[in-house]
């Protein structure tokens, strides 16, 4: 058997983020996440902007969201690179769970639909951890 190594740029939308802090903090992390505080540079969440939608729409925007951690006094902030680079090293990981779209534009995507949110609470450890710590 031969094996190679292939890279290329993957272009990530925001409605790619929104996609994944949904499943991040509905249900993927929610086992170790206590709350999460948001710093929108926006200020504070309109009435009835779900929690995840304010999140990605905070990290799209260059703000932060602080995760507070359930076990012991611990928290730690997330920025949008941080999660991208916790994609990266999942992708890295778990090859064989990453669904790559080769768009006619000639753009190459991740589906988010894809993302479970087992993988996803996954992403977000190695964002925050750079280990998968919880699980």
């Amino acid at each position: 058997m031969t094996t190679m190594k292939v890279s290329f740029d993957i272009e990530l939308d925001n409605e790619f983020f929104d996609d994944l802090i949904c499943t991040i903090f509905e249900g993927g992390s929610n086992y170790w996440v206590g709350h999460v505080k948001i710093d929108h540079p926006e200020g504070d969440k309109p009435t009835g902007t779900p929690a995840s939608t304010w999140i990605a729409d905070a990290l799209n925007k260059g703000g932060t969201v602080t995760v507070f951690i359930l076990e012991g006094d611990e928290n730690v902030v997330l920025v949008k690179n941080m999660l991208v680079e916790g994609l990266g090293k999942w992708a890295e990981h778990y090859p064989t769970h990453v669904s790559i779209v080769h768009e006619n534009t000639g753009k190459s995507t991740i589906d988010a639909g894809d993302i479970d949110a087992d993988d996803a609470d996954i992403i977000l450890q190695y964002a925050l951890f750079n280990d998968v710590v919880f699980g």
